[in-house]
């Protein structure tokens, strides 16, 4: 019997981990196939068709669940003998309403290490298929036991690399040293109550190097929280400083949890060595209170200022709008706190009410209104407006191109840190004249993303203010290395 593990990841550069730890856990009797949600379904299909299996499992997320059910529908269609098996996130949480889909066969409920391979083992004997967390058709009817499914012991999951799979240098690869989070954020599937569990650090710095063997440019460690268990976190941050060659790592942390030592070990790095992403989310405490986030705002941000300061360390910083009791004139204020630490990015995302999330039960009581599609996300609260929130979505989009590019941060930051403008201020200002000149709805090369500065800073600042502003603007220019005709301001600031 032959079964496929298949991956739909958000892009090219992404890799799918699950589908390696499941091919490696199946122990030969599985294996995978990569492919990305902008590929022609038409292609994916036939690449699938092609490979003849009789079993074809799919990883499910927020982010591909709809091409997902598409291409397993068409699949079935065109190879009704094929069992059709959905498993991952989106899945497990969805599991009674997709296994009402004529062409699904089979889903399995949470971490599937254990679960796949018992269904595989039971298919080609044709033993029963009775197993924890595995729903399947009976005499047409959905069946099996609903249960998120864990595995108990991480030092019996598989080494981050299956059998064959073929290292891509422009690709990001994803480990994971631990499951589970000690957080119950109300808006996260990690803090539903699934236990954290850890990998022996013996374990975890024996499978890095099979990273660091392969010369692998990024690794993101997929820990919900890194620094959870504080002196774990330095010892493997100690082996990935010391010995892991020009590998970069990615760690998701809680800047309030860093102790001194842990401060002083990341200000030793390497420039480049090390990335940290946070998730702020919002300096408003009575949201914090409402989603169940535990967060130090002091320690955050006097940590946040430490890292950026020694200048070697990639700070990566999230907020969330649409939050229960966060209206705009405080977002305004969570996003002037967060940029104000002048972070290397700051992700301005929106809240989804993600199924079996705390939030999305009490949807009502805040007066959510969501997407009832993936991602799930908010269209208006009872405090903030669709409008509001469509203005944010701009507002997002002018904080990508400019400050999370580095395309114009000298001459940006030179408005915010002299107080010219608020940064909120800035873009909300920014977003009203793209939209006023139309450069809102239209895509903009390089070079004119610069004019739409300049024409901006014509319009919005004093004119003893340009001369300094275009000098900046010029730097940033030079840097980004634009060919053809420099415009006319920043030609006479060289």
């Amino acid at each position: 019997m032959k079964n496929l593990l298949v991956a739909l990841n958000s892009s090219y550069i992404h890799t799918n981990p699950a589908v390696r730890s499941l091919s490696a856990a199946c122990c030969g009797k599985a294996f995978f196939s990569e492919y990305n949600i902008n590929e022609d379904s038409h292609n994916v299909l036939r690449d699938i068709l092609e490979q003849h299996a009789d079993v074809v499992a799919f990883s499910c997320y927020i982010w591909n669940i709809g091409n997902v059910l598409q291409l397993a529908e068409d699949l079935k269609k065109a190879a009704p003998e094929t069992m059709v098996v959905l498993g991952g996130p989106e899945a497990s949480f969805r599991a009674g309403e997709l296994i009402e889909l004529w062409y699904i066969d089979f889903l399995v409920c949470g971490e599937a290490e254990e679960s796949l391979p018992e269904l595989f083992l039971a298919l080609e004997t044709g033993s029963g298929i009775e197993s924890p967390g595995l729903l399947y058709k009976k005499n047409g009817r959905p069946a099996g036991e609903k249960v998120y499914r864990i595995v108990e012991k991480m030092e019996a999951l598989p080494a981050p690399f299956a059998a064959g799979d073929e290292y891509d240098e422009n690709k990001i690869y994803y480990y994971e040293s631990s499951r589970g989070c000690p957080f119950s954020c109300a808006y996260c599937m990690s803090g539903i109550g699934i236990p954290i569990r850890e990998k022996a650090l013996e374990q975890v710095k024996k499978e890095i190097r099979l990273f660091t063997e392969r010369n692998v440019k990024l690794v993101k460690f997929t820990d919900r929280t890194f620094n959870a268990h504080v002196s774990r976190a330095k010892e493997i941050l100690r082996f990935v400083m010391d010995d892991t060659g020009e590998t970069c790592f990615h760690f998701e942390v809680a800047l309030d949890l860093m102790d001194e030592e842990m401060i002083a070990l990341l200000q030793k790095a390497a420039p480049g060595k090390i990335q940290l992403e946070a998730g702020v989310q919002t300096t408003n405490a009575r949201t914090l209170q409402a989603i169940m986030r535990k967060t130090d705002l002091k320690k955050v941000k006097k940590n946040a200022k430490r890292i950026m300061a020694q200048g070697n360390i990639h700070l990566h910083l999230d907020l969330i709008a649409g939050l229960p009791y966060e209206d705009y004139h405080s977002f305004r204020n969570s996003f002037n706190e967060v940029y104000g630490l002048y972070p290397d990015a700051l992700q301005l995302g929106f809240l989804k009410l993600l199924p079996g999330t705390a939030l999305r039960e009490a949807a009502e009581q805040y007066g959510v209104v969501y997407r009832s599609y993936p991602p799930y996300e908010v269209i208006e609260t009872n405090d903030i407006s669709a409008g509001e929130l469509l203005h944010l979505k701009e507002i997002e989009g002018l904080l990508n191109r400019y400050y999370n590019t580095g395309r114009a941060r000298n001459a940006l930051d030179f408005l915010t840190q002299n107080a010219v403008m608020e940064p909120f201020e800035l873009y909300d200002t920014l977003c009203s004249f793209c939209r006023q000149e139309g450069y809102a709805s239209r895509p903009l090369s390089a070079r004119n993303q610069f004019v739409v500065l300049i024409e901006f800073a014509k319009k919005s600042l004093a004119a003893n203010l340009l001369p300094p502003f275009f000098s900046l603007l010029r730097q940033d220019y030079d840097r980004v290395r634009i060919k053809g005709k420099i415009p006319e301001e920043l030609e006479k600031n060289v």
